[in-house]
């Protein structure tokens, strides 16, 4: 049975609210009075079909959303979200931009079906339980990244580009000016598939656990909502936390983690014993041990360690401090100061572009490192600075300010 115009006017005028416009917002765009408009949702006047694509649009539906009866239709993603984070509709640039991406991923997913392409193919829905406790949700997180990361062969090493990555996977990774205490949203729905939004103020290495934080929404939580937001409001929500415990692994797995740490030398114990077979010696095998001993406080992480490994996977220095701890790494007091040096950490300049970031990077780290030995003299730390066209005067502060007794 096909709509009447009564019930046609009310979804338009619920479709409206939805996205928290007014009538004479609606009526401006499309160039009608708001008297038209009133008449059209009152049911008292007809709606062309092309005003009708022109609302459509306007508010971010689908056409089927609106013509088409049935009381166990998908809810709209934009309503589901406006309903569950009010203040998001009330920030008129967001809005707009939310429903533009909608408009164009409806088309676009109609242009795909039109040249008979179908690239949405979503990754699996790995089909988890709601996390009942914190710590089933840190398990379930890192139990989920491991599993994506093998699924997709991203072996243990850093990820050059997250977004890149779940766009691979049918996904639409896009970001947008946000309220300060949104860090990403997703949508689900037949007519776009799956979207996740990210908050474009945040920097760089905030956007990648962003998008890694929602895409596990997507492995996860599909199925059983229509839209999610994740904010300061919700963080402590158990599907949040199990999504920030796949973003930390996703981006950091604890391999990659620990290898890295092998590689320079950081995190073992201050002496070591090795055992040395030797089967030549008749009547059985000796055994001779030998000793390491590595330099008083070698192995102890500083600040500029964790700027090295947040780098070195392109997440924030927070976010890797703390990815230490949970790999027991660092204890609690340790963590806490390593906290308190987040801006002496600072490895990358990142108020300026550089033609080799990694090499600069690496080159800070190694000169603070070997100061730090007593490998290098204060002379050939500065020359070494200068060398690097690093901030000599500022660089060499900052080591005799953390390192000098």
């Amino acid at each position: 049975m096909s709509l009447t115009q009564e019930a046609l006017g009310q979804r338009l005028q619920d479709a409206r609210k939805s996205v928290a416009l007014t009538q004479q917002d609606v009526a401006a765009q499309l160039g009608l009075s708001r008297e038209s408009l009133a008449q059209i949702e009152a049911g008292s006047r007809s709606v062309t079909s092309l005003e009708i694509v022109r609302l459509a649009r306007l508010y971010g539906r689908s056409l089927s959303s609106i013509l088409l009866e049935g009381e166990n239709a998908e809810e709209e993603p934009l309503t589901a979200l406006f309903r569950m984070q009010e203040t998001l509709s009330e920030s008129p640039g967001l809005r707009e931009r939310l429903v533009w991406f909608s408009n164009v991923f409806q088309e676009a997913r109609t242009i795909e079906r039109l040249i008979g392409d179908d690239p949405r193919l979503l990754p699996p829905d790995y089909g988890l339980r709601d996390p009942r406790n914190n710590a089933e949700a840190y398990d379930q997180g890192q139990e989920l990244a491991n599993q994506e990361r093998q699924r997709l062969g991203l072996g243990w090493g850093p990820i050059p580009d997250v977004a890149e990555i779940i766009s691979q996977q049918g996904v639409w990774a896009v970001s947008a000016e946000m309220p300060d205490n949104v860090s990403g949203i997703c949508l689900f729905h037949s007519s776009i598939g799956a979207a996740v939004v990210v908050n474009q103020s945040q920097h760089r290495s905030r956007r990648r656990f962003s998008y890694a934080h929602e895409y596990a929404h997507v492995l996860a939580d599909r199925k059983s909502r229509s839209a999610s937001v994740s904010s300061s409001s919700n963080s402590k929500e158990l599907i949040e936390r199990r999504a920030n415990s796949f973003a930390s692994e996703f981006l950091m797995p604890a391999k990659g983690v620990t290898e890295l740490l092998g590689r320079i030398d950081k995190g073992g114990p201050s002496r070591e014993t090795m055992w040395i077979f030797d089967n030549s010696v008749e009547g059985g095998n000796a055994v001779e041990p030998v000793e390491k001993r590595n330099a008083p406080g070698s192995q102890d992480i500083a600040f500029h360690d964790v700027a090295f490994i947040a780098d070195w996977f392109q997440v924030s220095y927070d976010a890797a401090a703390y990815r230490l701890s949970d790999l027991g790494k660092v204890n609690r007091d340790k963590l806490q100061a390593l906290l308190e040096k987040r801006q002496e950490g600072r490895l990358r300049m990142e108020s300026r572009e550089v033609d080799q970031p990694f090499l600069e990077t690496y080159v800070r780290w190694l000169a603070r490192e070997a100061y730090r030995r007593e490998a290098i003299s204060g002379g050939r730390f500065r020359d070494f600075c200068a060398l690097a066209k690093l901030d000599v005067e500022e660089e060499f502060a900052q080591v005799r300010e953390h390192f000098d007794d």
